[in-house]
């Protein structure tokens, strides 16, 4: 597998974040319509043999990526000051949630960097909206005026010159690759998410091109996630974590079943580090059994994985 770079350029707000499994499901719906269920079936039976042809990252803003959850070195203190110093920056450090490239490959080589303060990249902007009754074509009495929290991603804390909006960090087969661009730009059209039908989640791809900088590092005994994932039982299990729970929902002409929603799934959050020697490309598994009205389908949750070298 060869590790690439997709940039996007997003054509206005979105609700739903851009996490790896959601970003999944958005391609196997574009390869569904494109190349029908019989494309669909053999893309995923290469998962559930084993042999996956596309991992992906979460979406991140510009050229930033998160900051690792690697441990705090114990340190000695010799004054009162020294010991308040040191607590202060933890707390500074504990408030950054995204690092540039170069602050990243320091942290995960174990090199001492001093990590900058950033403001926060992706803005929540709270939206009112009213609802239209189907038959009246009109807001009732009330108006049924509701609330709508949605994103957007400001160029903060990197070069002002980039043209693109996100990143996703995608590790793909030949075979695969080559089909990528056309897969996003499709997706891109119809957006992603919560309320694309109208224009929620819609991008642009800005860029393809192969990415090395995750490549190379010596002395690798760990491993950084760059996605949301579910382990699987032969799975790492020694290292520095936190979990989010995924309240997932079927997407297209599955919305409409009976039942559109799926089992809250507990997932190894990203940024997540783990111990391994030797670091492989991936970890993690589909879930199966996911959605109670539609047996077949299956849930993303490989980790994007990055060497690192934890001291």
């Amino acid at each position: 597998m060869n590790t690439y770079q997709l940039k996007i350029k997003l054509k206005g707000t979105y609700i739903t974040p851009f996490d790896a499994d959601t970003i999944f499901g958005g391609i196997c719906w574009t390869i569904r319509y494109l190349e029908g269920v019989d494309g669909l079936n053999r893309f995923l039976g290469r998962y559930l043999e084993g042999r996956p042809p596309l991992i992906l990252s979460n979406a991140y803003p510009r050229d930033l990526l998160p900051r690792p959850m690697v441990p705090t070195r114990r340190q000695d203190f010799h004054t009162r000051e020294e010991m308040l110093s040191s607590v202060q920056e933890a707390k500074r450090i504990k408030k950054i949630e995204f690092l540039t490239p170069d602050e990243f490959l320091s942290l995960i080589q174990s090199i001492p960097v001093r990590i900058s303060s950033k403001e926060k990249p992706i803005y929540d902007v709270l939206t009112m909206h009213n609802q239209i009754g189907r038959h009246a074509l009109s807001t009732s009495g009330s108006g049924e005026l509701f609330e709508q929290v949605e994103h957007y991603v400001r160029p903060v804390g990197t070069d002002d010159r980039l043209d693109y909006d996100m990143s996703i960090y995608i590790k793909a087969e030949d075979d695969l690759a080559k089909k990528v661009p056309e897969f996003f730009t499709v997706l891109g059209q119809s957006g992603l998410g919560k309320r694309k039908s109208a224009g929620k989640g819609a991008f642009d791809v800005a860029g393809f091109a192969e990415y090395d900088r995750f490549d190379n590092i010596p002395g690798a005994n760990a491993f950084i996630s760059l996605s949301n994932f579910v382990p699987s039982t032969e799975d790492p299990v020694e290292g520095y974590y936190r979990v989010t729970v995924k309240y997932g929902k079927l997407g297209e002409e599955y919305a409409l079943s009976e039942n559109p929603f799926k089992r809250p799934l507990i997932m190894i959050a990203s940024g997540s580090v783990f111990y391994a020697q030797p670091v492989c490309q991936y970890y993690g598994k589909l879930v199966r059994n996911i959605a109670p009205s539609c047996p077949d389908v299956v849930h993303y949750g490989y980790a994007f994985t990055v060497p690192a070298r934890i001291a």
